[in-house]
């Protein structure tokens, strides 16, 4: 029987657990919804203890809260 050496081994159970058919390196099905990577700022309002920053994501609102003394970033990722 034949010995196999410790990187062998450990190439071996790499092509195992992560071989072909895992989609690692496969690209995502991109829909109508994420034609936008980034969003950009479109308005901020105050709500109690928070401020709310709106971004436009290609059409869709989308919404991030955060604390009133910080400034809302210019965009963000879907």
């Amino acid at each position: 029987m034949d010995m196999m050496t410790l990187p062998g081994a450990i190439l071996l159970a790499a092509l195992v657990a992560g071989g072909a058919g895992t989609g690692v390196n496969r690209p995502e099905a991109a829909g109508p919804q994420y034609a936008q990577a980034t969003c950009k700022l479109s308005g901020q309002s105050r709500a109690g203890a928070r401020k709310i920053c709106y971004y436009d994501c290609g059409g869709v609102t989308r919404t991030m809260a955060i604390p009133p003394a910080k400034v809302c970033p210019h965009q963000m990722k879907r």
